[in-house]
């Protein structure tokens, strides 16, 4: 062999020696199609028992950052603190094949775990939860932190139960998704992506969700809550019924309705303020949906689909366009109604006629039409706390007199007193 040889065999030798050393120094290998595991068991174990989780008792505590893994859990009645260290995914999957494997954590057919204080980046799933009950996920963070990835979720919920999200924030992505019942999202903050839900007697409440396209699609879904959110973008909700939307504050693109009723019925929409839309409410094909006590924007535009699911054109009488607008005591606060309230109650003398639009396939255009009325149109915004029309203050006309005429006396008396002095300074 030639000294040429010898020297490049010494090299390669060499560079995998560091390698190997690299290697075995690093926890983390590189990762096949799916992100190899770490198992916390039923039995209690962790493995592998070199992974950075430490035990004491039902509580497992990471003690570093985890690259490239997936956390599996498998026993009940335990709590998994992050500890503010991180679970990294491989950012080169995204939008690959390989993607579906890029998860931080998943449960699976478990009850009563407590997740909290992780931060979670790189993953297409951060969380996965399926047939379990009583999870709790709390004050974590959700980023994908790769700008171009393919809509990664934070956590995904499926067939779950009594599943509460709590103060985390997610970014740039997907926030949640999935279905289940008696589930809580409540005080999250949430950018770039939103939530969409299916499931019965579900709690979306306190959220801060700002997105450019839907912040919350809910889905064959009854007897839900959604309530004091902060929501800029849409709203939708398709095959719904029987749910309670109220005290939220919405901000809907101008190229996306606030909120988007296809198929609902029986929904209560009420004490909502609505601002900064083109489009307000877009309605297909609903019936008996209650509107009141919301404030609706000057620009305030509300649009019927007149087609039903199988595409054909609905008569301009159809009943799908029945829904209530007052609750038969008080209505909604409309920023363009003109007329008068002589009573002083905070209700307008006059209805409001609810204008809409929808398609009128003669024209090939829109058309207006009349869709119902508010029969108890608000003057002012509505304060739910008090249970009343936020009325200016008002001075009744017999206090106004009063007071003028007190002015009026105490003016009098100092002019006399004023002229009296002047006629003694005068006769000295």
């Amino acid at each position: 062999m030639g000294k040429k040889a010898i020297l490049t065999l010494l090299l390669l030798l060499v560079a995998g020696a560091q390698v190997t050393n690299i290697a075995s120094a690093n926890f983390f290998p590189d990762p096949g199609p799916d992100l190899p595991r770490i198992y916390i068991r039923a039995n209690g174990n962790v493995e592998p028992a070199t992974a950075p989780i430490e035990r004491a008792g039902d509580v497992y505590k990471l003690t570093d950052d985890i690259a490239l893994h997936t956390i599996v859990i498998q026993r009940d009645n335990i709590v998994l603190d992050g500890s503010g260290y991180l679970i990294e995914g491989n950012k080169s999957w995204m939008g690959t094949e390989r993607a579906a494997g890029n998860n931080g954590i998943i449960v699976e057919g478990q009850h009563d775990i407590s997740i909290k204080s992780f931060h979670f980046i790189g993953l297409s799933v951060g969380v996965r939860i399926s047939n379990s009950s009583n999870i709790n996920i709390a004050n974590s963070s959700f980023d994908d932190a790769v700008v171009n990835m393919a809509t990664p979720t934070g956590l995904i919920i499926d067939a779950s139960s009594f599943v509460q999200i709590e103060n985390n924030n997610f970014t740039r992505m997907m926030a949640i998704t999935g279905s289940g019942t008696y589930l809580t999202i409540r005080g999250n903050i949430l950018t770039g992506g939103g939530i969409e839900l299916k499931g019965t007697s579900n709690i979306i409440e306190n959220n801060q969700i700002e997105t450019s396209f839907e912040a919350l699609k809910i889905g064959a879904a009854d007897l839900n809550i959604i309530s004091s959110n902060r929501i800029v973008g849409e709203v939708s909700f398709l095959y719904c019924s029987n749910n309670e939307i109220f005290g939220n504050n919405m901000t809907g693109m101008r190229i996306l309705p606030a909120i988007g009723i296809t198929f609902g019925s029986n929904n209560t929409f009420f004490n909502n303020r609505i601002e900064n839309n083109a489009t307000v409410i877009g309605l297909t094909q609903t019936v008996n949906n209650t509107f009141y006590a919301n404030t609706f924007p000057a620009n305030c535009s509300i649009r019927y689909s007149n087609y039903d699911i199988q595409g054909n054109l609905l008569d301009a009488e159809s009943k799908f366009w029945d829904n209530f607008w007052d609750n038969e005591t008080i209505g909604n606060y409309w920023a363009n109604y003109n007329g008068t309230d002589g009573n002083w109650d905070g209700i307008g003398d006059s209805p409001y006629i609810i204008t809409a639009v929808r398609w009128d396939n003669s024209i090939l255009g829109d058309v207006s039409f009349v869709a119902g009325q508010d029969n108890y149109p608000l003057i002012a915004h509505y304060d739910a706390e008090n249970d009343a029309v936020a009325l200016p203050s008002k001075t009744e006309p017999f206090v106004v007199v009063l007071v003028v005429i007190i002015i009026a006396g105490a003016l009098c008396v100092c002019l006399l007193v004023h002229f009296k002095k002047h006629r003694g300074d005068k006769s000295q």
